[in-house]
């Protein structure tokens, strides 16, 4: 009788234990990050003070020259403008992004504190790719809930700084986070059935175009297909609205830029899938084959709208069309591999919602990746910018199991759950 009413009592004991169990490690799962966050403040703010130049030191120059009516494509001004700042190399660093980007930088003209414009320029792109990660799990992972990955709002906002280019670009406080963003953005209002706000979102991206160009292409292309003009009209304006800010400090900022651009300046950057082909011949007159990749990407493009134009989906093909842009693009960076974050969140969330957790020998690829993006970086090497695009293709483009592309299956599942 004694062992039987403790059989009884059992189940309710561990019952009342359980959520005090779960308590207490919610409290030590608190206590962690508030110390981690807490260390993230003190490297960011003992960084801020060592007063990091990297990328920076062009928008800060640019801007207090755009908002001093000054050419803020000077060379030779901007190379006395960064000297005092603590710039050693022999050619200054000039943004050439196109001059609609000269709206953004203003407002860091409006500090005068060099550390604290860095401050606020940083968390303001912190906080775009907090808000990439969230909308772009949202968009791919859906209602699908996994521990310590997708199962809160707080993770699935961290997902993307698992990436090493993501943590990169911050570094070296690059706008790659807005370009992101833009792509999030105009998916997640895509989904909405909002062009307006979409076209906004997606006009963020033209600060890199060539970063992004093949959805562009898609944008275009699906607008004369189906006579909805509202997002590349809207796209259109915000642009145009851009230029005219900057125009109205420069009104000659068009002109300054083209000089600029198709000047020696920009060629003696090699970058891109060809950096490292270039490293090796050197000089200037290999700059023609930074543009070699655009003629694959268009032929890909092609064919990619041919066989996709009817049954279109920009959750389905947006992982596709930024791999292809990146692996192509005529400029690039490894910390602009930052936007490879939508394919990634993308095969992450087929492979897990096929197995319902994230494959062990996918996590181990992904380690390998980040550590050979890490060590690509440390040595500087132009080669570093090949594996991520290249892993990215591959595995959206093979055929697992013989059941055809990544995409078609992912098609297949997301018209099974509509």
């Amino acid at each position: 009788m004694v062992s039987r009413v403790a059989q009884i009592q059992m189940p309710s004991t561990t019952t009342e234990l359980t959520p005090v169990v779960g308590r207490r490690y919610s409290i030590l799962r608190v206590i962690w990050i508030a110390i981690l966050s807490g260390a993230v403040l003190l490297v960011v703010g003992g960084y801020a003070l060592s007063r990091p130049l990297h990328d920076f030191v062009e928008y800060w120059t640019t801007a207090h020259r755009l908002l001093a009516h000054q050419n803020p494509y000077d060379i030779g001004e901007t190379f006395q403008m960064q000297k005092p700042l603590g710039w050693e190399e022999p050619v200054p660093l000039i943004p050439l992004n196109p001059p609609w980007m000269l709206t953004l930088l203003a407002p860091l003209g409006l500090f005068k504190s060099y550390e604290l414009a860095w401050l606020v320029w940083v968390a303001s792109l912190g906080l775009a790719l907090a808000l990439s990660s969230r909308l772009l799990m949202d968009l791919y992972f859906g209602d699908l809930r996994l521990h310590d990955v997708s199962d809160r709002g707080f993770y699935r906002c961290l997902f993307a700084f698992t990436f090493y280019p993501v943590l990169l670009s911050l570094k070296f406080a690059q706008i790659d986070a807005l370009l992101l963003l833009g792509i999030a953005g105009f998916l997640y209002f895509e989904s909405k059935d909002n062009p307006i706000l979409s076209g906004v979102l997606l006009s963020l991206t033209a600060f890199k175009p060539q970063l992004t160009y093949l959805v562009w292409f898609a944008v275009f292309l699906r607008t004369l297909q189906t006579r909805r003009w509202k997002t590349l009209a809207s796209a259109g304006a915000a642009i145009a609205l851009l230029m005219a800010v900057a125009w109205s400090f420069d009104p000659r900022v068009i002109r300054q830029y083209l000089e600029l651009a198709s000047g020696p300046y920009g060629q003696i950057y090699p970058s891109g899938i060809v950096g490292g082909v270039r490293r090796m011949f050197g000089g200037l007159n290999t700059f023609w084959l930074q543009f070699l990749p655009l003629a694959g990407g268009i032929a890909w493009f092609a064919s990619y709208w041919r066989r996709y134009r009817k049954e279109w989906d920009w959750i389905e093909q947006m992982p596709a069309l930024v791999t292809a842009s990146l692996l192509t693009s005529a400029w690039g960076w490894l910390f602009d591999q930052t936007l490879l974050a939508v394919p990634i969140i993308s095969l992450a969330a087929h492979y897990a919602r096929k197995e319902e957790r994230l494959p062990r020998n996918l996590v181990v690829i992904y380690t390998i990746l980040n550590i050979a993006l890490l060590l690509g970086a440390m040595v500087s090497s132009p080669w570093a910018y090949l594996p991520a695009p290249v892993l990215m293709a591959f595995l959206l483009f093979r055929s697992p199991h013989h059941e055809g592309t990544l995409l078609d299956y992912v098609a297949s599942t997301r018209r099974g759950r509509a």
